[in-house]
């Protein structure tokens, strides 16, 4: 009895092991119901990329390590002296020109002057010349009549002709006033021009002074530090990664003969490695138009050569719902390994 007893309790033990092996082979592998699952997904998250959009030496680097950040905060600030220079000189140079067009149009206000002088002039040289003329016309009759000399009328001839030639010197005087105004107006044009282009260096002189502090553009968490006090950098280099907070969801590549029952607005239940014993809930909020080998750097050709049918696959986005516990949804983090099961 007790050699049966133990065959007995030998052969339960192994119905046992064998059934737990078979239930764990069919909760791994097997998946029941209306549900298309995969295990070639991960958690993402919105890596923001942060530059230097000037080039210059770096004064103070204000965050460590994998520290959170909120929107606004001072990241790193670049040495500001050599832009603050050429702020003063741009304001310098807009200063200056301000003072051109001032001083154009002072002397436009001048020529205004002259030419209505000019024109005062005109007509007093216009009512002398035509009575001039009058007077010689009648001292012209009276020589006919023999009642003036020859020398009489060759006076009053003379000083006719004196005054219509200085008549006709004040009109072109008129003349040439007008053409300088004309090309003082050109001047003022080019004054304006010289005051928009010193504004605008300005501006920018401004833009690049402010680019000097570089500030977090979301909330998040910055990536490792590769940047030190007195180092040189270069504009556009990468100063550090801030893997943004406001936002988190799932990419599950799932084979391209499951997204036949895969729509958007579909239940998803959500598991992720690092987080065990908590199934996440979710919905498919987006299908790839493409598959994952069309997006890469070399597309498959299939007219290149021998042809090998490959099983694609289709990148399908899943986002969190609002019924996941906040503290479960914290200790996610980009990269991380999911499971997915798309109920439909």
């Amino acid at each position: 009895m007790r050699h049966k007893t133990k065959i007995l309790i030998y052969n339960i033990a192994a119905c046992a092991l064998l059934i737990c092996a078979l239930a764990w082979i069919l909760e791994k592998f097997i998946h029941l119901g209306r549900v298309e699952y995969t295990d070639n997904a991960q958690v993402k998250q919105l890596i923001v990329p942060i530059h230097s959009r000037v080039q210059g030496f770096v004064r103070e680097v204000r965050f460590e390590d994998y520290q959170k950040v909120r929107k606004g905060d001072t990241l790193v600030i670049i040495e500001d002296t050599e832009f603050r220079y050429r702020l003063a000189q741009a304001q310098a140079d807009y200063a200056n020109a301000c003072s051109g067009r001032s001083a154009v149009s002072a002397t436009m206000s001048t020529t205004d002057r002259n030419i209505a002088v000019n024109d005062a002039g005109i007509e007093e040289a216009r009512i002398k010349m035509e009575n001039a003329e009058r007077e010689y016309r009648r001292y012209e009759n009276l020589y006919k009549q023999e009642a003036v000399t020859k020398q009489q009328l060759d006076a009053m001839q003379t000083n006719y002709d004196v005054l219509k030639a200085h008549y006709e010197m004040l009109q072109r005087q008129r003349t040439s006033t007008v053409s300088m105004k004309q090309e003082q107006h050109e001047h003022l044009d080019q004054s304006e021009a010289a005051i928009g282009l010193a504004k605008a260096t300005i501006d920018l002189a401004k833009l690049n002074l402010s680019y000097t502090i570089i500030v977090a553009p979301c909330d998040g968490t910055t990536g490792r530090k590769n940047i030190q006090t007195g180092q040189f950098v270069q504009q556009g280099q990468s100063l550090v990664d801030i893997v943004a907070s406001d936002e988190i969801w799932i990419v599950a590549n799932y084979k391209e003969t499951q997204t036949k029952n895969i729509a958007d607005g579909m239940k998803v239940n959500i598991e992720v490695d690092a987080v065990p014993d908590v199934i996440f809930t979710g919905v498919v909020s987006a299908v790839s138009q493409a598959t994952g080998a069309a997006f890469s750097l070399l597309p498959q050709d299939n007219s290149a050569g021998n042809f090998v049918k490959v099983e694609q696959r289709i990148p399908v986005r899943i986002d969190f719902d609002d019924k996941n516990s906040k503290e479960a949804m914290t200790r996610l983090r980009a990269g991380m390994n999911a499971e997915c099961e798309v109920n439909y």
